[in-house]
């Protein structure tokens, strides 16, 4: 639908400015307006323009030299978790499948090359920060990530796991490409995903994908649980059918 739309009617400046915001991460809490610019490209007139006039609309906060984000930005992603059809379709769905399994239940999609999660069950039956609404995952090392390459031509897979940044995040996690294109293969014959300890210590999560009437992938139903609870196997064993049964449920 993008390609669609002609130049002419894009707005650049909004286009930057939002750009701007999402140059704050993790990583880069605060930023100067010299960081900014050499971040994004513009001049750094621009960037003091642009990060200015967000302050004035309640976006930054700065201290004269550093700029950082406020809550409101927290308004933007609430909007879409409120009004957008698949996180008001699923939140029903994931916690049916959260209070039969007993386990953590979340839907993730695919943007730019990460796994955001749009919905979660309330049921959460250990402690973990890792699958929090909103929160943006790697997908070299997540259930949902591995399930949309699986989804994706050889190739072109492989294409992208070169280009994304394949983090260590435990003793486990598997960042080599020929390892991961193997596990990514097992994934695409059986058709569902495991990750065994990869993402967090101790955290086991299955999860099947989702797709539309068309067959193209769209997200993934994961069920997370956690080492003392159980083992991998037994999730498979217990609750692959029912994640099957949600799956049929969510064809977009």
């Amino acid at each position: 639908m993008q390609n669609e739309i002609h130049q002419r009617d894009l707005i650049v400046g909004l286009q930057k400015g939002l750009a701007l915001i999402q140059l704050f991460s993790k990583a880069n809490p605060r930023l100067t307006v010299p960081q900014a610019a050499k971040m994004s490209g513009l001049t750094q007139s621009a960037a003091r323009r642009f990060f200015l006039t967000l302050v004035h609309d309640g976006y930054l906060d700065t201290d004269g030299r550093y700029y950082w984000l406020t809550a409101k930005n927290l308004r933007l992603g609430q909007a879409y978790v409120d009004s957008a059809q698949f996180p008001r379709m699923v939140r029903p769905i994931v916690e049916y499948v959260a209070s039969r399994a007993e386990e953590h239940a979340s839907v993730g999609v695919i943007d730019d090359n990460e796994l955001v999660y749009i919905a979660r069950s309330k049921h959460t039956p250990f402690n973990s920060t890792s699958v929090r609404l909103g929160e943006r995952v790697p997908i070299h090392c997540t259930a949902g990530g591995r399930l949309w390459l699986a989804s994706l031509p050889g190739a072109e897979c492989e294409a992208v796991l070169q280009r994304v940044t394949r983090e260590q995040r435990t003793p486990y996690t598997v960042t080599d490409i020929a390892t991961l294109m193997e596990r990514i293969a097992q994934v695409r014959r059986q058709g569902y995903a495991t990750i065994e300890q990869e993402f967090e210590i101790g955290m086991l999560v299955v999860a099947v994908p989702l797709a539309d009437r068309e067959g193209l992938y769209w997200g993934a139903l994961s069920l997370t649980s956690h080492q003392s609870r159980t083992s991998l196997e037994a999730m498979c064993r217990d609750h692959l059918d029912l994640l099957y049964s949600a799956q049929a449920m969510l064809v977009a």
